[in-house]
């Protein structure tokens, strides 16, 4: 079954490598260019609109040839040479000159090609491959490309064979292209890829993504060799590791000396005759290489003799490759290249006859099976890369092929370097868990312990400075109470540690003995009454009559006891927590049932239950305590679907047990204390009101006791959703201390979202973190917090940061309370100021009228000094005396000329408003609208009930304004212009953050609307 499998897994690779390869292939096969008519005496007809659809067409077919003539395209139209045709790609020496001979390999041409219906008014370019070996490109005239200089002659001519592509743009429908080709080096000359035409951008792209993957492949290759070249020189004098270096090398070269040919772009003054050497020396030596590897992973006769072989031939062909000439060692070439592919072969068949035999060498076998696939990969490397010299596929295939070469090789190396690393780690893993025992002792001590001495300390202090505080005795009582509890659960903290430590070195001992299980669970209720008290949690123990005495230990089992209420006081949503003991044959069971306000909603909505708890720490601790009490005789089992706890431990039966004993937390006198001394906070109206928001019991419990002796109304929460909607359904409190982690959320986004209605100083956030790095303080501000202490909570810090935001938030209150004041002490002389120039208009034309104008303003100014510019909040009712008693002064002016509608809702006459915000309103739409219109107008005031807002809509027939006057009525006045609605602007933004709406159209009306919250 074994070996099946790994034949199965073998197989799967090499389907894998093969479909890859074909996605590649075919891939490349769909982007080729399409079939175009094939160039027929020298012409090409193009079809309509192919390059104007980014096709990339081929310039294959009949080119119009001039045999041992190097021609410029004026030469061949002053001189009209007897010309042949030449196949393109094509060999010289397999086409027929117009004479009926054939072109010896060595020598020079001129290629000659006329496209027909080619875009006038298109960017073109030309890309040329490999010509031998010397070649200049003539469009439309000009010469626009040349690799080498070709000559009538061997010292007349440079070879160079480097691709290149020319970009124009055509000077009508017709394109003549003249190339002119000469060989003197090799055995065959002419042009042997097809030479492409199509747009400039298309084939630029083309282009770079060639030359980047070249790039890219030999950037790798040459990382891969200095790698092991470093690792073979200062680590692992190894001759394996040198070979691989070797190889990677060679694989390198062959890379940048082929397809684009990049090695002669990078260095121009390269002679040629290096830049060839360096190319096939590469080539030949790449199979010795691959031989020389093999044969120091598995080796063998066969692989030994064809190594000896091998390295004969290749020796003698590259010291023949360095002594002669490019035209002497290429005479040889395509029986050298057949010999390469037959020594990869020969390599590939062995590997695969040592695989079949399970002889993998030094190596494992999941290494072999990359092994032969690698090397695989380099004969379709060199395969294609034959085939892409002859045009019979792209380069671009060679190219990603090579590329998918580099991530086999890279999983071959990162495997095999791989077990090592995992052979070192293995050597030292007892030492690693040994010291992260240590680390992991040190770190939950200093946590579990920190923050409870705290504690401690801050209620130590308190209780020795009492007579300054002159505290009585039974708040005295209240702390010392608190520190023996904390000081309980700080003990159980070390015992668990201590514990912990003893049973992994196999050392726990219990001590087995008669325990009464009323006396342990009052001590457990007894501590943890803080705590459920806090969180408004039901702490109750019902004891059956046969069920109070058990075997243990009581001290562990107390130690269990508390990690279970530790563990179920940090579940979400809890309500109740109900501690009953029932016999079971001859066991009792103690459940502990926690009752959740959301789970029987979750499991209606959802059909599952919610997870009790995620705590990492409790979850130890609950494991750790399963541990203890098998170490009891007992068992320990979570039901998290209810949730249940269940500990079973041996009974011990007593003929004298007393009745049923159940025991509230309610009936505890040191509970009743906290209970009443927290109602008295409560009931101190002037005191801070602070809620907190942490599901950390030890936190909680800290800045519960720390806050409340202070005398803070507290508010408690443990998750975002609660601290919310305590923050919602009851007037907003003075500070939030939130923790910047809670269950089912997070502190950050709970500030963000109270940051969309409540501003920095209308609602301070005290940020509580683990740690204060740069990142926790920048995400704590970006939150909108106003700032943050870290655990270990210290004492001072809290009571020091507490007073400072509550201050700021005091002084800044008082601050807008006085600059409410001052804008509503610049309204009065403004109504004075109008009030006086109305009746002072009236007295030289109507005296008498002006006489009842000042009772009427008599009644006015008793109303207008009654107003106190330190009082906030006025009744609508007293608004409105003001209000009408400046409409009669108005009416007496203008008479029938003004009409004033009021519809005011009766129930709203006793809401609060801040005074003068209405009947600047109303004086506005009088003066500069009614009063300004001819024939007078219409006043409609509206007083309503919006929600739980009212909204006042003063709204005027008059002469209305435009967008640019209606802007201008927001922008600070001049001491000409007086406050107008700048003033009420201001005002209502400081009452809800919203300025009036105002609408009006020139010569039609104007409306403004205002809103405030509706306070009785």
């Amino acid at each position: 079954m074994k070996v099946r499998l790994v034949k199965e897994r073998f197989l799967a690779a090499i389907a894998a490598v093969l479909f890859l390869i074909l996605i590649v292939v075919i891939r490349h096969l769909s982007a080729a260019p399409n079939d175009t008519p094939l160039a027929k005496q020298g012409v090409l007809q193009l079809p309509n609109g192919v390059l104007q659809h980014q096709k990339i067409i081929r310039l294959d077919g009949e080119w119009i040839f001039y045999p041992h003539q190097l021609l410029t395209p004026d030469e061949i139209y002053r001189m009209k040479p007897e010309n042949s045709y030449m196949q393109v790609p094509g060999n010289w020496s397999t086409g027929t000159l117009h004479n009926g001979k054939k072109m010896d390999g060595h020598g020079e041409g001129t290629y000659r090609l006329f496209i027909r219906n080619a875009p006038a008014d298109m960017a073109l370019a030309i890309n040329k491959q490999y010509i031998r070996f010397a070649d200049a490109m003539f469009v439309d005239g000009k010469l626009l490309g040349q690799s080498g200089v070709p000559g009538s002659s061997k010292g007349g001519y440079t070879p160079r064979n480097v691709p290149y592509t020319v970009y124009f743009e055509p000077r009508g429908t017709e394109i003549e292209i003249v190339l002119q080709v000469a060989n003197f080096d090799s055995q065959e000359g002419g042009i042997f890829n097809s030479i492409e035409l199509g747009p400039s951008k298309q084939l630029e792209r083309r282009k770079n993504l060639q030359m980047v993957l070249e790039l890219t492949i030999t950037l790798l290759l040459l990382t891969f060799s200095f790698l092991f070249l470093y690792v073979y020189g200062f680590i692992q004098r190894n001759r394996i590791v040198l070979l691989h270096s070797l190889f990677f090398l060679c694989f390198a070269a062959a890379v940048i000396t082929n397809g684009e040919r990049l090695l002669l772009d990078l260095l121009p003054m390269l002679p040629f005759e290096i830049a060839f050497k360096i190319k096939y020396l590469s080539v030949y030596l790449m199979p010795v290489l691959v031989m020389q590897i093999v044969n120091q992973i598995a080796a063998g006769r066969f692989v030994a003799k064809l190594l000896q072989a091998s390295s004969a031939a290749v020796g003698l062909y590259g010291l023949f490759i360095l002594a002669a000439p490019f035209r002497m060692y290429t005479l040889v070439q395509d029986p050298m290249y057949l010999l390469n592919m037959c020594f990869y072969f020969a390599i590939i068949v062995y590997l695969l006859a040592m695989y079949w035999r399970k002889r993998y060498g030094s190596i494992s076998r999941d290494q072999f099976q990359l092994l032969i696939l690698s090397v695989g990969m380099v004969l379709l490397i060199s395969i294609l890369s034959i085939a892409s010299s002859s045009n019979l596929v792209s380069q671009t295939v060679v190219n990603e092929i090579t590329l998918l070469e580099m991530v086999l090789f890279a999983f071959f190396l990162i495997y095999q370097y791989g077990r090592s690393y995992e052979a070192m780690q293995q050597l030292t893993k007892k030492l690693q868990q040994a010291d992260q025992m240590k680390d992991d002792f040190l770190l939950l001590t200093s946590h579990e312990l920190n923050t409870p001495l705290h504690g401690m300390i801050h209620l130590s202090q308190s209780v020795l400075a009492s007579p300054l505080r002159k505290q009585n005795e039974s708040d005295a009582r209240k702390k010392l109470e608190m520190i023996r509890n904390i000081a309980y659960r700080m003990s159980n903290t070390v015992n668990d540690l201590i514990d912990t430590s003893r049973f992994k070195d196999g050392r726990l001992n219990v001590a087995v003995q008669t325990v009464d299980l009323v006396t342990s669970l009052s001590v457990v209720t007894e501590v943890f009454g803080f705590l459920s008290l806090s969180k408004g949690v039901v702490l109750s123990h019902q004891i059956d009559l046969e069920s109070r005495y058990v075997r243990a230990d009581e001290r562990r089992l107390l130690q269990v006891l508390y990690n279970i209420m530790y563990f179920n006081m940090g579940m979400p949503d809890l309500k109740e927590i109900h501690i009953s003991c029932q016999r079971e044959g001859d066991r009792v069971v103690i459940s502990i049932l926690c009752k959740q306000e959301q789970v029987s909603r979750a499991i209606k909505d959802t059909g599952h239950t919610p997870v009790m708890h995620d705590d990492e720490d409790l979850q130890s601790r609950l494991d750790f305590s399963r541990k203890l009490i098998q170490q009891m005789d007992g068992q320990l089992i979570v039901l998290q679907a209810i949730p249940l706890i269940r500990v079973s431990l041996p009974i011990v039966d007593r003929e004298d047990a007393a009745a049923s004993i159940v025991a509230d937390d309610d009936a505890n006198p040191s509970v009743e204390a906290m209970v009443a001394a927290t109602a008295q906070a409560d009931s101190n109206a002037s005191a801070a009101t602070i809620v907190l928001a942490t599901a950390n019991l030890v936190d909680l419990e800290h800045l519960y006791s720390l806050l409340s002796m202070e005398g803070f109304r507290i508010v408690v929460t443990t998750s975002d959703a609660a601290a919310y909607e305590a923050l919602s359904t009851s007037e907003v409190p003075d500070l939030l201390i939130v923790d910047a982690h809670l269950p089912s959320g997070n502190g950050y986004s709970l500030c963000k979202r109270l940051r969309q209605e409540y501003s920095q100083v209308e609602l301070p956030v005290l940020f509580i973190h683990a740690r204060s790095t740069p990142a926790d303080i920048e995400a704590c501000i970006a939150a909108g917090g106003n700032d943050f202490i870290n655990r270990p909570l210290d004492a001072g810090e809290i009571l020091v940061r507490v007073h400072t935001l509550l201050g700021v938030k005091r002084l800044v209150k008082e601050s807008a309370a006085n600059e409410m004041a001052f804008l509503r002490s610049q309204i009065k002389p403004h109504f004075l100021y109008n009030a006086l120039g109305t009746i002072m208009s009236l007295c030289y034309t109507d005296g008498a009228k002006a006489g009842e104008l000042l009772g009427v303003f008599s009644r006015y100014l008793r109303i207008l000094f009654h107003f106190d510019n330190t009082e906030e909040l006025i009744p609508l009712s007293k608004e409105m005396e003001l209000i009408s008693a400046y409409l009669d002064i108005e009416k007496e002016r203008f008479g029938s000329r003004l009409s004033v509608q009021m519809d005011v809702d009766p129930s709203l006459h006793s809401c609060r408003m801040m005074p003068l915000l209405i009947e600047p309103l109303v004086e506005n739409a009088i003066r500069h609208g009614v009063s300004k219109k001819v024939s007078g107008g219409t006043v409609k005031l509206s007083i309503r009930k919006h929600n739980d807002k009212v909204q006042v809509i003063v709204e005027d027939d008059g002469v209305g304004m435009t967008s640019q006057q209606i802007s201008r009525l927001f922008e600070r006045p001049s001491n000409e212009q007086g406050i107008g609605l700048f003033n009420i602007s201001r005002r209502l933004k400081h009452l809800n953050g919203r300025a009036p709406v105002v609408v009006s159209e020139h010569g039609i009306g104007t409306k403004v609307m205002i809103e405030f919250p509706l306070q009785s």
